[in-house]
């Protein structure tokens, strides 16, 4: 047990969507585990062909991947069932809330060494922050495009004033009207976290402060959407989310296999290994998932960018450390 949970001191500070942390695993033995997805933290109306959770899952997985190795073992892993079958209909039908993912069994390795320390676990934040002016450097941008070819995947970074602006403007476009279809307004409002005291209480979902918004905003936002799309005040709300979304210097995307499940599965273990590289070189992402969701935003930001197959869209620079997110506690991870 004491392997499991300090490998999962590290896993637990995994990114997840709305920060949901669908995750839960059972302890079978010291080497061997189940990893359940919980089916009360998946995200049905926003992600309808379920890719986005079998990513996170994989995700997950690779973080565990990591840990393991540096801690000399090595992780294998056996799928409960095809990624396809967990989509938003399966998961809706299963009557049970812990849904069987994958067994997970630890194999002592001398040999084995992981390419990423434990404390680029906590290093690795999203930034909603405004960035710092300096440019993603060649180096890294280099080294990021390298483990992305490696993984079939492409990177692809735009610093053009024009062209940030401009995808700015569409990522606004897409929230504002995704917030006010009555689906997925229902699902992601109830993972806003209007004050710290809730945010501490549950360790999950989207906490005001890491939204960097005020907490009027953040709960008209929420409570009034229409007041977004309104004739007389859409033009103000637009520039006070300009306001909060800060100083972006640079955007990113990432493209390649994704919206199968089984591409997304091996696309979330990839994910995770970006994440951690981004943060090897300081640097700091906040992906704009309504680009990508939002099926006409998805085809604008493919013409504009010229990039086919874009499944990440995101912002990646320099920033002051944001405020850090609340996670649920290995303990409640753990199923008895």
């Amino acid at each position: 047990m004491s392997v499991w949970k300090e490998i999962l001191e590290t896993a637990v500070l995994s990114p997840s969507p709305h920060n949901v942390q669908p995750w839960r695993v059972r302890v079978v033995s010291d080497r061997e585990a189940d990893l359940f997805i919980e089916r009360g933290r998946t995200l049905p109306k926003e992600d309808p062909t379920g890719s986005f959770i079998i990513l996170t899952m994989g995700l997950f997985i690779e973080a565990l991947a990591v840990a393991a190795a540096n801690r000399s073992y090595a992780l294998k892993y056996s799928l409960h069932r095809s990624p396809s079958e967990y989509t938003p209909e399966y998961i809706e039908a299963e009557r049970d809330d812990l849904m069987p993912f994958a067994r997970l069994t630890l194999e002592p390795d001398g040999a084995a060494s992981g390419d990423y320390e434990d404390a680029l676990f906590a290093k690795r934040q999203t930034s909603r922050v405004s960035l710092m002016p300096e440019p993603v450097p060649a180096e890294a941008a280099r080294a990021l495009s390298e483990l992305s070819h490696s993984w079939g995947q492409r990177y692809e970074q735009f610093a053009d004033h024009a062209t940030v602006e401009r995808v700015l403007a569409r990522n606004t476009d897409a929230l504002f009207e995704d917030l006010n279809a009555p689906d997925y307004h229902d699902e992601i409002v109830e993972w806003f976290r209007f004050t710290a005291r809730s945010a501490r209480r549950t360790r999950d979902g989207l906490d005001y402060r890491c939204m960097n918004s005020s907490r009027t905003a953040f709960w008209l936002a929420a409570r009034f959407p229409r007041l977004l799309l309104a004739p007389l005040l859409a033009r103000l709300f637009r520039r006070l989310y300009r306001r909060q979304l800060g100083r972006v210097p640079t955007v990113a995307v990432l493209a390649g296999p994704f919206w199968q499940p089984e591409e997304a599965f091996e696309t979330g273990r990839f994910l995770l290994r970006f994440w951690l590289e981004t943060a090897r070189h300081g640097l700091y992402i906040h992906p704009y998932g309504n680009l990508v969701t939002n099926k006409p935003a998805a085809e604008w930001c493919e013409r504009e960018l010229g990039v086919p197959n874009i499944w990440l869209i995101f912002k990646i620079g320099f920033s002051a450390e944001p405020p850090r997110s609340f996670r649920r506690s290995v303990e409640e991870v753990l199923l008895a």
